[in-house]
């Protein structure tokens, strides 16, 4: 198992990663939103890089609070964090390029707002929300630390909050998608179809 540098560097490169297609992603589809501003939430932003600073600097400074083995295991489980983080950003970047300029970092309906069921909205409610599950969950297998164990424990638990408020504001305001979420999955694809 890698530990110390390592761990903080994948931390870092998945943080550079992400947000170098945020911002490009961000600033090209601004352009197109209608009356209701940037797509960025400073404030969340800001909370998010606080966050990662805590754990990039956890291997380095408190390595105590991660597990750590010899095992030949313990490499293979940073290996598939490290397959789950590129995944993760492959889909999110693949559900970003299908929701454009309706991509807010906060609940909102903008105007002439439509479903989008294209590409991996047809097998899921909220694939970006899926895809930071799954950059949490990478980052925790690459560093399996309390400081990251909170930070999974916390996005499922404000990601899910999230999407209850977005699929109540979507379902009274949003023609056709309460239809749209009555057929299709929250989270994660069906492994079958439904007659």
């Amino acid at each position: 198992m890698l530990t110390g540098v390592p761990q903080t560097a994948a931390t870092l490169l998945t943080v550079l990663l992400f947000y170098a297609m945020d911002f490009i992603l961000i600033r090209r589809h601004d352009k197109q939103r209608q009356a209701s501003g940037s797509g960025r939430a400073w404030d969340f932003t800001l909370f998010i890089f606080l966050t990662v600073a805590i754990l990039a600097l956890q291997p380095i400074l408190l390595p105590g609070i991660g597990y750590r083995t010899n095992a030949p295991w313990g490499l293979i489980v940073q290996l598939l964090g490290v397959f789950l983080i590129l995944t993760a950003l492959a889909l999110h970047a693949w559900s970003r390029a299908h929701l454009r300029h309706y991509y807010a970092e906060r609940v909102e309906v903008q105007p002439g707002h439509r479903v989008v069921e294209t590409g991996p909205y047809k097998l899921m409610r909220h694939p970006v929300i899926t895809s930071f599950f799954g950059i949490a969950a990478g980052l925790f297998l690459v560093n399996p630390a309390l400081t990251t164990l909170a930070a999974l424990l916390y996005t499922l638990w404000d990601f899910t909050r999230a999407a209850r408020q977005e699929e109540e504001l979507l379902t009274k305001t949003l023609p056709g998608y309460a239809d749209y979420a009555l057929r299709t999955p929250r989270f994660l694809p069906r492994l079958r179809r439904n007659r």
